[in-house]
């Protein structure tokens, strides 16, 4: 898997007086310290056409990189649904509310998402004549592997639970941590270098991050 089949899908597109990969821009494949962390890019350049384009313009060379492409895409779907009719709006199946224990997005999740990067991690470390150093640049850094497992159990397991508890449909967006993550953001701006704060201190910011939300 290579960025510059990315840099390749870009390029090609841009010959084209008819584009395809519509969402792509010289910002999505030439990233800097700041555009890395917007996630917007991250899902746009991590989507579904630009796997299909991937695959036509890429080929065989290309293709281990268009499959991640796509279950990422997918990944993304299926752990970020928010409204009741955004699947249709977008006619995207992976973003329908989930409303039954049976429902295949989970088999995806556990077994195909999950099997796909432990069959990956498993290829590169059973790999031969690499030092560690350099088998770690194959594959994702520890902190994501084990974070993707987690929150992919979470998530799945959470909302089954649900399911079975009786709830008519889960909405996976809603147990998104970027409001909590926001908060404690706002938090840390106000303790500045403080990393250490008293009840007193923790008190006192909560009353003033209420008071800028009211």
């Amino acid at each position: 898997m290579l960025w510059k089949h990315i840099i390749g899908v870009y390029d090609k597109d841009m010959q084209n007086e008819l584009r395809r990969a519509t969402k792509l821009t010289y910002h999505h494949v030439h990233l800097n310290s700041y555009s890395v962390m917007k996630v917007n890019l991250a899902a746009q350049v991590m989507s579904m056409s630009v796997s299909k384009i991937m695959q036509e313009y890429g080929g065989d060379e290309a293709s281990e990189t268009a499959k991640f492409v796509s279950m990422i895409d997918r990944f993304f779907a299926c752990m970020n649904v928010r409204s009741l009719s955004e699947s249709l709006r977008k006619r995207k199946p992976d973003l329908m509310p989930y409303t039954s224990l049976e429902d295949p997005r989970f088999k995806f999740l556990l077994g195909d998402f999950l099997g796909y990067l432990n069959e990956w991690k498993n290829e590169v470390e059973s790999k031969e004549g690499f030092k560690k150093t350099q088998k770690s640049k194959m594959f994702l850094s520890t902190q994501t592997f084990k974070g993707l497992v987690m929150r992919t159990h979470a998530v799945a397991e959470a909302t089954q639970f649900l399911l079975g508890s009786g709830v008519s449909f889960v909405l996976t967006n809603k147990f998104c941590q970027d409001p909590v993550e926001e908060h404690f953001g706002h938090r840390r701006a106000l303790g500045r270098r403080n990393e250490n704060p008293t009840v007193y201190q923790f008190g006192y910011q909560e009353n003033k991050l209420r008071q800028q939300r009211s």
